[in-house]
């Protein structure tokens, strides 16, 4: 994915912020500045995995963690599920803190997921954000969905069950 130079500068910023004390919350930004630095850096990272969906919409249904290795591409949905799974197993956050959410409307294509944090920050893999709050994720756009990351697996055995009748 592309970066645009306001990233950059979002970086270095941290990075300034982060030499001067970690522990500091960033003014506005409602989280730790070194929380923060590791959202931006695990959402990079995991934007450079997989092979990206060249349709928008490669997955019929929400992929479970375990079969991420086994896609041939991952939309949004694999993204945002590999998010989710990255900061609840590696970085300890509580699934409560996360929830997923769609959105719709022109100039999107396709329904369109990201990974929201603590109901303020969204983790986006498309040209939208990369991480931004969840005003400027939806502007222009509506938001038609959200969802804990807690009740996904429940919504996956309710899609599974109603396609077997």
């Amino acid at each position: 994915m592309p970066s645009s130079p306001y990233s950059s500068i979002r970086l270095f910023v941290l990075a300034l912020l982060l030499a001067t004390g970690a522990c500091q919350t960033v003014s506005g930004l409602g989280l730790p500045a070194a929380e923060f630095a590791a959202l931006i850096e695990l959402n990079a990272a995991i934007n450079r995995q997989g092979r990206p969906c060249p349709t928008d919409s490669c997955l019929e249904d929400w992929p479970d963690a375990a079969d991420l290795e086994r896609l041939d591409y991952w939309d949004c949905k694999a993204y945002v599920v590999a998010k989710a799974d990255r900061l609840i197993r590696q970085q300890g956050y509580d699934p409560v803190r996360l929830e997923y959410v769609l959105i719709e409307g022109s100039p999107l294509r396709v329904t369109h997921a990201g990974l929201l944090v603590d109901g303020r920050w969204v983790l986006d893999s498309g040209l939208r954000c990369q991480v931004c709050t969840l005003e400027q994720f939806t502007a222009g756009v509506r938001l038609t969905g959200r969802l804990p990351a807690t009740e996904l697996p429940y919504l996956r055995q309710a899609l599974q069950a109603t396609r077997r009748r």
